[in-house]
């Protein structure tokens, strides 16, 4: 995991400070008595200053001290905002490197697991043909009692260390016909492949990557949260439509997913951006991304923006993966 080039959570602090001196301002700056005594009248609060000039004195003292806070409150939540911003587009880019270098480690992870896999099936086809080939030249039990036991050592023993077993005659007579030896077993892999791997960073931020698959163990589904130790999350879903599908299978350097794919990324704020991707035969594709906020009056606002890509023009078009140029309305 890539460390986070600055303290997201100090940033997130300053906002959350700014924010609550500006809540402060609904009670002109106290609480409590101070406000349940400024939001009455002077009328109301003769009694508890025991005369209705100086109540009707505290009420217009009360009204100006909120009046001036009230002024200054937008702003102190918008400088709060500025920092929370920060946090959030650094945040989410750093968030997008370490979600693709621990993607990338899910991956391997995968491939080795898939090795180990077809290892394993290997060697049980081998040891099914040896099996069967020990039982007809009568070495079967010879195997079941001493499981350690190889062909290679044991029909050419040592001077002074006593006679090949019978069936080594036979064994030696087959040489091209028989079956190799399978040799130990080895490791059994899990029964499934890794689902999930976690990263945590010594500042205690975490990274998990969650893939899901096909029946073919193809990955469908690359999901990634991000968590800073003071709870800030960047969550990213990945979601590919069916199994891989390179556009030169034959030269897997020069070769390009032609998979759709959707990506749909959640921002610390709540922020829901939901890219999707078309991708055609030659490169050449079109991305339509949806990004849903909430205003300030808790209501939903949309944006829909369209990129679209050109053709892969040759191997040495390094930028060509990246090189969205976005549609004018």
């Amino acid at each position: 995991m890539v460390d986070y080039a600055m303290d997201y959570d100090k940033l997130y602090a300053m906002k959350r400070g700014l924010h609550t001196l500006a809540d402060r301002a609904e009670t002109a700056g106290g609480e409590d008595a101070w406000q349940e005594i400024g939001d009455g009248t002077a009328t109301s609060n003769e009694s508890i200053f025991g005369n209705y000039n100086l109540s009707y004195q505290f009420q217009i003292f009360y009204g100006l001290s909120k009046t001036r806070i009230n002024d200054g409150k937008d702003k102190l939540k918008q400088f709060g905002d500025m920092f929370g911003g920060v946090a959030d587009v650094l945040l989410e880019r750093d968030a997008s490197i370490a979600a693709g270098a621990v993607t990338m480690t899910g991956h391997s992870e995968l491939d080795e697991w898939l090795g180990e896999r077809e290892a394993y099936e290997n060697w049980q086809e081998k040891k099914e043909a040896w099996d069967e080939y020990a039982d007809r030249i009568g070495a079967g039990d010879y195997f079941d009692e001493n499981p350690d036991a190889d062909p290679w050592v044991d029909c050419y023993p040592a001077e002074g260390e006593g006679e090949a077993p019978g069936w080594c005659e036979q064994w030696q007579e087959d040489l091209g016909d028989r079956p190799p030896f399978p040799g130990p077993e080895p490791d059994k892999p899990a029964e499934h492949p890794p689902s999930r791997i976690q990263i945590t960073d010594d500042d205690g931020s975490t990274v998990d990557v969650y893939l899901s698959y096909d029946e073919d163990y193809n990955v469908t589904e690359e999901k990634t949260v991000i968590e800073t130790p003071d709870g800030q999350t960047v969550t990213t879903t990945v979601e590919y439509d069916g199994p891989p599908d390179p556009s030169d299978p034959d030269n897997p350097d020069e070769s390009f997913d032609r998979r759709d794919f959707t990506v749909t990324t959640i921002s610390p704020d709540g922020t829901e951006s939901v890219a999707e991707y078309t991708i055609e035969d030659d490169g050449s594709g079109t991305q339509t991304v949806t990004t849903t906020t909430t205003n300030d009056d808790g209501e939903e606002e949309t944006e829909v923006t369209e990129y679209t890509r050109d053709k892969k023009n040759g191997d040495d078009d390094e930028d060509w993966e990246s090189d969205w140029q976005e549609v004018d309305d």
